[in-house]
């Protein structure tokens, strides 16, 4: 069951779609058309509306279904998403004088997962970490380290990866941000870490792989030289 709840002042209207997706070597999503991948479940899913009418303040709930076939669990996981996307309505204009319409168009997206029973969860863990260089932006210019994970096992898993620099000289540690992740049955993706250029001197970069309390932490390290 999904709820959908409209808060504001006005009426919105949405249709629902269904599309495959992956990730591609970065981590970002690439969309598919529905049943071209083989490990999709779009074709399974069944809605009990596909366009939406949401008054003020009213709020519906939107019946999922999935029949699953036997032969689902040979498959191993399998993924989709289900797209509510808001209608574009015109605009009417005064005959007395000129309107400026705006149109805010809203779409919210639903990950949904079939896991069969037994599917071996494995680890996620590092399986590179390069020194890039220095690196040119459109607006600046950074050094940036890659670090390529891989999650072996069978079922999707979130992670978070830290990175910590610190001047092997004076001790200084220099803030990096922490970076999320999200990962398909078996795949590998590269994380870039994007550091200041300006630093002088030997630094260690170690690298922290965390996906919670059931895993173990993996740890990766690099010496910078500057």
């Amino acid at each position: 069951m999904i709820t959908l709840t409209n808060n504001s002042s006005i009426s919105f209207n949405f249709i629902t779609a269904l599309k495959d997706w992956h990730r591609d070597s970065i981590g970002r999503k690439v969309y598919d058309a529905p049943g071209d991948v083989e490990h999709s479940n779009s074709r399974w899913i069944r809605l009990s509306e596909s366009t939406i009418n949401l008054n003020p303040n009213e709020t519906k709930r939107i019946v999922v279904s999935m029949t699953v076939p036997k032969d689902a669990g040979a498959r191993g996981l399998t993924n989709s998403m289900l797209f509510f996307t808001q209608m574009k309505e015109q605009t009417k204009l005064s005959k007395e004088k000129k309107q400026l319409g705006v149109n805010v168009l809203l779409e919210v997206g639903v990950q949904i997962y079939h896991v069969p029973p037994g599917l071996t969860p494995g680890e996620l863990d590092f399986v590179a970490f390069e020194d890039q260089g220095i690196i040119k932006l459109e607006t600046d210019s950074v050094r940036r380290v890659a670090l390529k994970v891989k999650n072996t096992g069978e079922i999707n898993k979130d992670a978070h990866v830290r990175f910590e620099l610190t001047n092997v000289q004076t001790g200084a540690e220099i803030p990096v941000k922490t970076t999320a992740i999200a990962m398909l049955p078996h795949a590998q993706q590269w994380i870039y870490v994007d550091l200041p250029i300006s630093l002088k001197g030997k630094h260690l970069g170690v690298a922290i792989l965390d996906a919670g309390d059931n895993y173990d932490l993996r740890v990766a390290e690099k010496e910078i030289d500057y």
